[in-house]
């Protein structure tokens, strides 16, 4: 599992740092008909690159790590997360300040648009 400060030359695009991780209070067990128990446990990192591939200043990386026969591994394909593990890393990173005003206005103004009235 890294840690914040973890430092990192990411191929084609250089060194990055992790800032800020967002986690689940435990990871989501799921059941697999071929391995059985499977352990999930994926997480945001907020990185900072020594020198940034874009103009956004504000980049986020979604791995994980899963946990199979009591070995945990490295996720190497793009994870699937369900909605209630992928609200509560959201909630963690909002609470940390992951995220910039104007972006948590903008998802705000989709949010109420999107519920309505409710």
């Amino acid at each position: 599992m890294i840690k914040e400060g973890h430092r990192r030359n990411t191929r084609y695009w250089g060194m990055r740092t992790v800032k800020k991780i967002a986690r689940l209070r435990e990871p989501v067990e799921c059941y697999s008909e071929v391995k059985g128990r499977v352990l999930f446990n994926p997480i945001i990192a907020q990185i900072e690159w020594d020198n940034p591939p874009s103009g956004d200043k504000n980049e986020f990386w979604f791995p994980y790590w899963i946990t199979i026969d009591e070995v945990e591994k490295y996720g190497q394909y793009a994870p699937m997360i369900g909605e209630k593990a992928l609200l509560e890393l959201l909630r963690d990173a909002i609470r940390q300040d992951f995220f910039s005003k104007s972006f948590l206005r903008g998802l705000s103004g989709v949010l109420k648009k999107k519920l309505g009235g409710e």
